[in-house]
């Protein structure tokens, strides 16, 4: 899945929208012990944040993207001093939100997953 962000739009433009996620490891990712997970992820204030990844360390993060009608792209980096850094990218359509999570792990491996879930 690839995402072009070439118009990026007013800060916050996707703020006060919140989803429910399962977060699925790819099978390189997996057999690397990485496990799937279900998120909360929440659009507020211009920044992104997901409830699982919090726990972890992962800070509140500015998003960009675009939007258009019945559909938003968004991108995403998040941090952790003990965890390494998060990548998200994704889309969401109607109600439906889908995109994938590329995990840089601070000890080296890369663990990439899919996720898909609903809008609330």
């Amino acid at each position: 899945m690839l995402f072009v962000l070439a118009c990026p739009c007013h800060a916050g433009f996707l703020d006060g929208t919140t989803g429910q996620l399962k977060v699925v490891p790819e099978q390189t990712a997996a057999d690397k012990g990485a496990k799937e997970f279900d998120d909360k992820i929440t659009f507020a204030d211009g920044k992104f944040s997901s409830e699982f990844l919090a726990a972890k360390g992962f800070k509140p993060a500015v998003y960009r993207g675009e939007i258009e009608p019945n559909e938003a792209e968004f991108e995403v980096e998040q941090t952790s001093e003990s965890e390494g850094v998060i990548t998200w990218l994704g889309e969401i359509r109607g109600q439906q939100i889908l995109g994938r999570l590329t995990w840089h792990k601070k000890d080296g491996p890369v663990l990439n997953y899919n996720f898909k879930g609903t809008k609330n």
